[in-house]
């Protein structure tokens, strides 16, 4: 019986949550979805396939959308998907359910956790009792979601038709390629490149020392998490405001898995 999570995360919300997964279930491959990955088209070997995502504007990331559809799957596998989010979820399961319907294969279980939510461009960092009381949960929900795929259970997405409505609309205005030219460097940037290295687009260059955007981002943040200097900033917003990535997720494992 073989596994394979396909993962996308710029925080490490997601990649957590697959590896406490992979840990549960004992016997399987993670697989970072990334600008590179997009070349993985056909999966019909596995067993059981998992998505695990962050949820953005009510919906599924862009680069996880395009690789859901591209990816051919065994049609009788069973399939799980698990949405990390900080605020609402609403849209994000249902989309991938049709994606999968679409080609004729089936959502078998969909799942959300909540984690401490990282668009600082929008709010501030959660406090550190806030993120403990949330990973507390996750853990406690992480080993019933194990539970449930181990069993092959079928779990039915459930949204009421409002929040559908609700989510649609705002899913609509998610245009994150160009948002990148709000990002901008202080001082303190020191040419380290680990903006560029930890994004899943490929979306940064390093000119003289310095990060460029090219316009394909995916709104992740993990430039600006990850940045050692904390140099990164996203117009004024993020002047005061705290950063975020997951504690027990380390920026190699974000880069060294693409």
């Amino acid at each position: 019986m073989s596994t394979t999570i396909y993962y996308f995360s710029g925080t490490g919300n997601s990649l957590k949550v697959s590896k406490a997964v992979k840990e549960g279930l004992g016997d399987a491959n993670l697989i970072q979805i990334t600008k590179d990955n997009l070349s993985i088209t056909k999966d019909i070997s596995s067993d059981k396939i998992g998505f695990v995502f962050p949820i953005y504007f009510t919906g599924v990331p862009l680069m996880v959308k395009k690789f859901v559809e591209n990816l051919e799957v065994n049609k009788s596998a069973y399939i799980f998907a698990i949405a990390t989010f900080g605020g609402t979820t609403t849209i994000a399961l249902n989309q991938i359910e049709d994606i999968l319907n679409k080609k004729g294969a089936s959502l078998s279980a969909g799942f959300t956790v909540r984690m401490p939510g990282n668009y600082q461009v929008m709010y501030d960092a959660y406090s550190k009792e806030v993120q403990e009381e949330r990973f507390k949960v996750a853990d406690e929900q992480i080993i019933n979601i194990v539970d449930s795929i181990k069993k092959n259970e079928q779990t039915k997405v459930k949204v009421n038709g409002v929040k559908i409505a609700f989510g649609r609309l705002a899913y609509k205005t998610f245009k994150p390629n160009n948002m990148d030219k709000n990002f901008w460097v202080t001082e303190k940037c020191n040419g380290c490149s680990t903006c560029s290295k930890v994004c899943p687009a490929n979306n940064i260059k390093m000119v003289e020392g310095k990060p460029e955007w090219q316009h394909n981002c995916e709104v992740c943040l993990a430039c600006m998490q990850w940045c050692p200097q904390k140099s990164i900033q996203y117009k004024k917003n993020t002047l005061k405001r705290g950063r975020y990535h997951h504690p027990d997720i380390k920026v190699n494992e974000l880069i060294q898995n693409r």
